[in-house]
């Protein structure tokens, strides 16, 4: 069963929508069966006070971009700085133009995607106070952003606003996973906390949605083994029996999670023979 979520449908694209008081959403137009109905972008801004942040700006789509910018200079008159949850190109192709556009710099947990480099910690940006919260899982890079005054928390891909996102071996880690998931439950504590995820919906019930992610890991992982034990020797294999019938532009990303999972029970001798990783 699904957890309880906001009812409210995010879409369409380039319709702004506040979400929180500092935080407004704009969908970006990349739809598919990875990013749902496209990535969320994010316009921060403290009432009141000059600047604003912008967090993915997505796709280099320059009709989202102009959109975004537009947004973002609206509400603050100046961008201060653009954040990265992760280097993936749907959060993260269209960041050097919009840095372009605004003068902003980029920042992100790599230079390969920044012009600074950013770990745990505060930024103070636009009257604005983040914390950056380091939380590797579906990417070795993944950050969260979290608005204490807001109670909320800015995650990327580690939670989706629906389902369970790709761990990509092998730079995305379940063991890692697991420990992000775990830090954002503790995390998002005290009064109505909220998700603003990098797809899909508000999460308006972390808890319950942290807890199912949670117990889903813990279940996918127990799927494997048991597959393996059953005799599917090959990661294909093991993909097919757990996630087919499924979308062939998906299956690259989904046989990376099936490895990612793999290396887990190997590193704790839960396999119960060996297993062709390449297959």
């Amino acid at each position: 069963m699904q957890p309880k979520q906001s009812a409210q449908r995010l879409g369409p694209a380039d319709v702004p929508r506040e979400v929180t008081p500092r935080a407004t959403w704009l969908l970006a137009p990349n739809p598919g069966p990875i990013t749902f109905d496209g990535t969320n972008s994010w316009v921060l801004h403290e009432p009141g006070h000059r600047g604003s942040v912008i967090v993915d700006p997505g796709p280099d789509d320059p009709i989202h971009l102009s959109a975004l910018v537009e947004l973002a200079l609206d509400q603050g008159g100046q961008v201060e700085a653009i954040l990265l949850t992760h280097g993936h190109p749907d959060h993260s192709a269209g960041a050097r133009e919009t840095a372009r556009r605004t003068g902003a710099p980029v920042l992100a947990a790599s230079r390969r995607w920044g012009d600074h480099v950013i770990g745990a910690g505060t930024l103070d940006l636009a009257g604005l106070h983040i914390d950056v919260v380091p939380t590797p899982g579906h990417s070795s890079d993944s950050l969260s952003f979290h608005l204490p005054a807001d109670n909320c928390m800015l995650t990327g891909d580690t939670v989706l606003g629906r389902s369970a996102p790709a761990i990509l071996h092998p730079d995305g880690r379940v063991d890692e996973m697991i420990a992000s998931l775990e830090l954002i439950r503790e995390l998002l504590g005290g009064s109505e906390p909220v998700i603003l995820p990098g797809h899909g919906p508000v999460v308006t019930e972390p808890g319950a949605q942290l807890e199912l992610a949670l117990t889903a890991r813990q279940a996918r992982l127990a799927q494997v083994e048991e597959a393996v034990k059953n005799g599917h020797g090959t990661v294909g294999a093991i993909a097919d029996r757990l996630y087919g019938p499924f979308d062939e532009r998906v299956r690259r990303m989904i046989e990376a999670t099936v490895r990612a999972h793999l290396l887990y029970l190997h590193d704790r001798r839960r396999l119960s023979r060996p297993v062709e990783m390449d297959g």
